[in-house]
C-alpha cells in the first residue's frame, strides 16, 4: 500500500478515477509489488481481466497471476503455486480481458504480480465453482434462507 490500499482492487463496478484503484509507488530495487487474494469459494479460473483504467503514466508495464489450492497445499510455500497467466505486458489506461487456457487446477487464492510496479483499478477473476465448493455454497445458501424464513415468520 502506497496511495491505495490493496483491497480496492475488488471494490464494485469500475473504477471512476485514479484514486479508486491500487496504486504503488515506484520501487528503487529489483522487487515489484504484488496482492494476495483469497477467492469467495475454490474454483477454475477461465478469464482474467487486469484494469489499468485511469493509470496513465503510472500503470505497470506487466502482470502475472498464480494459484494456489489451499486445500491441499501450503500458501507460504512458493513450490505450491501454478501459473494462471504468466507474465504479460499490460498497456496504460486499459482493460485487459485474458482468457486463461483450460487447467485442472483448482485454486483458494490468487497472487497478482505487477512489474514493474505502478496502479491497477481493478481485478476481476471469472470461472466456475469446484463441485464440492458448489455444494458447499448451496448448503449454506439454503441454510441461510431458511433462517431468515424462520425468523420472518416469528
Amino acid at each position: 500500500m502506497f496511495y491505495g490500499p490493496p483491497h480496492r482492487l475488488i471494490a464494485p463496478g469500475l473504477a471512476r478515477v485514479m484514486g479508486e484503484g491500487w496504486e504503488t509507488a515506484r520501487r528503487r530495487d529489483d522487487g515489484n509489488d504484488w496482492v494476495l487474494v483469497k477467492l469467495a469459494a475454490p474454483g477454475v479460473v477461465h478469464i482474467a481481466e487486469l484494469d489499468t483504467s485511469h493509470f496513465k503514466g503510472n500503470a505497470p508495464g506487466a502482470a502475472s497471476l498464480r494459484g494456489v489450492d489451499a486445500r491441499s497445499a501450503d500458501v507460504d510455500d512458493p513450490a505450491s503455486w501454478f501459473d494462471i497467466l504468466p507474465r504479460t505486458r499490460l498497456q496504460p489506461d486499459t482493460r485487459h480481458r485474458f482468457p486463461i487456457p483450460p487447467a485442472p487446477q483448482a485454486a483458494t487464492h490468487v497472487r497478482l504480480d505487477v512489474f514493474p510496479d505502478g496502479g491497477m483499478a481493478r481485478l476481476r477473476l471469472y470461472g466456475e465453482l469446484t463441485e464440492d465448493a458448489r455444494v458447499t455454497l448451496s448448503a449454506r445458501w439454503q441454510a441461510t434462507t431458511r433462517a431468515v424464513q424462520e425468523s420472518d415468520d416469528e
